[in-house]
């Protein structure tokens, strides 16, 4: 893999400059113990954080979904917020606002979507017993093919194309199901499918069925794919010929015509284009060398709009955690560094994107079209959901892949009035490190690391209020991420990625086709 450095970096090389840049971070502390630099850090402040994250995360805003004017009224707040820094804008026509192109699927739920001929049709209800993904052909008819269990490199008997397969699909909704995907949906491509219906394991509930329902219907798929509970389905299933209790069993049925059944799919969506927005500012370095290369904050200010109400009747998914509690750190660390008399050496970049929900769309926009030259990017510090939980540790996601893991842990260590460990992945099998912005940027070669408090029990839901938020732990972790962001911006030598980390992005490029 390429560094972006002068030229390429071997592996042994880039090996030196971490062990470089290690004893580097092994000396931090002079920089933060600057009067200037402690009084700027001090700034971010608990009570700030409050009074922004009660903005961001307030039922105006409707949930913040990609797009909606709830995230229109969150951006002209933060641009707004940013002008205020004295910050330079970064986005479209010397404005904060940087816009993307956005497809806009909106499904009308009260047409019946899968009908049965040769079987009763089941009585169920979109975003309870199934999912679905559009396609631009929004209905088909036909005979299903059960084509098995979805399993890593699985292959598709010859002669279904044109039909509407069906599949076994075990695991909860969570990394191992959508590994299974990966296989299962060029599988279904390849062999010419109609439509695909995936079974879903047991172990998959109504609510998480709700929780992943509307965004999907937001995407669109060559042709109509449906994820249907295997309970609700356990009717066509035996219409077919299946048993639906063998599907899950150590011993699944193989691949068979599911002959006396036709079913037909819809799936009825009103296609609309948008443009969404990122909202960009730039504060220019203060070395007339090394202000051409940048250090790029980021969060993603967009959550998932208005949902299934819970039992209290909520039905706006406010998001203060997941992500009022970084958009705001973003805000904070903004102010800080435009409180310097003499700002660091290198150029800083705030980014609050739009799209994350939506599969990290607005940061993969602004990556392809950043507003100074991608290879000017050195790093990226980013920050997700860092409001609850252990109020003394942080996860630094893509703590041992860069150089910068070394640096966060000995600015921790170096400050310790901010209270806080820095923390490795404790669950690598979620693949963190492609979950969320900081991704996109690692994708372009660019070292990031990727500061969370970790998943709760109010992770897309509406429960996720501003009330369950410790908005002291937003303001350390913020005053974290500022004085990394400092030590990186005045070092010399650029971030490198560990050997280890370079293998990460390679394959996780590699995943997704890049």
């Amino acid at each position: 893999m390429t560094m972006h450095c002068s030229k390429p970096l071997r592996v042994s090389a880039a090996a030196l400059l971490l062990a470089a840049s290690t004893a580097h971070a092994q000396a931090v502390g002079s920089a933060q113990t600057r009067p200037s630099i402690s009084a700027a850090a001090a700034t971010i402040t608990a009570a700030d954080a409050l009074h922004r994250l009660g903005i961001i995360a307030h039922d105006s805003m409707g949930g913040r979904d990609t797009p909606s004017p709830g995230l229109e009224m969150t951006a002209a707040y933060i641009a707004a917020q940013f002008r205020s820094f004295g910050l330079r804008p970064g986005g479209d026509s010397a404005t904060f606002i940087q816009r993307y192109p956005y497809t806009m699927r909106r499904v009308n739920a009260t047409v019946p979507m899968i009908e049965v001929r040769g079987a009763t049709t089941p009585d169920m209800t979109f975003a309870q017993d199934y999912f679905i993904i559009p396609a631009e052909v929004d209905s088909v008819v036909g005979s299903p093919y059960f084509i098995g269990t979805a399993t890593a490199g699985m292959t598709i008997p010859a002669g279904v194309r044109g039909r509407i397969l069906v599949a076994a699909v075990p695991d909860t909704l969570g990394i191992a199901w959508q590994q299974r995907l990966s296989a299962l949906f060029p599988a279904a491509m390849g062999a010419g499918a109609a439509g695909l219906i995936m079974i879903l394991d047991p172990r998959v509930t109504t609510a998480s069925v709700a929780e992943i329902a509307r965004p999907l219907a937001e995407q669109a798929a060559p042709f109509p794919v449906f994820g249907v509970r295997a309970d609700a389905f356990a009717a066509v299933s035996r219409a077919g010929g299946l048993d639906p209790a063998s599907l899950f069993t150590s011993s699944p049925p193989a691949a068979r015509d599911m002959t006396g059944v036709t079913l037909k799919l819809r799936t009825p969506a009103q296609v609309t284009d948008a443009r969404v927005p990122n909202v960009v500012a730039i504060l220019e370095g203060s070395d007339p060398v090394l202000k051409n290369e940048y250090v790029v904050f980021s969060a993603h200010m967009d959550h998932v709009g208005v949902g299934t109400a819970d039992a209290g009747g909520d039905t706006i998914y406010n998001g203060a955690d997941d992500d009022g509690s970084g958009t705001t750190a973003i805000m904070e660390i903004a102010e800080a560094y435009a409180s310097l008399a003499t700002p660091p050496k290198r150029s800083l970049i705030f980014l609050a994107v739009s799209g994350e929900e939506k599969g990290l769309l607005g940061s993969s926009y602004f990556t392809d079209h950043p507003p100074v030259p991608i290879t000017h990017i050195i790093a990226n510090i980013n920050m997700d959901m860092i409001g609850r939980n252990n109020p003394d540790s942080v996860t630094a996601i893509g703590l041992e892949y860069s150089s910068l893991g070394p640096l966060a842990t000995a600015v921790s260590r170096a400050n310790p009035d901010l209270r806080l460990t820095v923390a490795p992945d404790l669950t690598p099998e979620e693949q963190l490190f492609l979950r969320s912005d900081h991704f996109s940027f690692a994708r372009k070669d660019i070292p990031a690391i990727f500061f969370t408090t970790g998943l709760h029990g109010d992770y897309h839901k509406a429960s996720d209020e501003i009330s369950t938020i410790d908005t002291d732990k937003i303001a350390r972790v913020a005053r974290l991420a500022f004085l990394l962001g400092y030590e990186i911006a005045e070092s010399t030598a650029r971030p490198v990625w560990t050997p280890l980390g370079m293998n990460v992005v390679k394959a996780a490029r590699a995943m997704s086709g890049q």
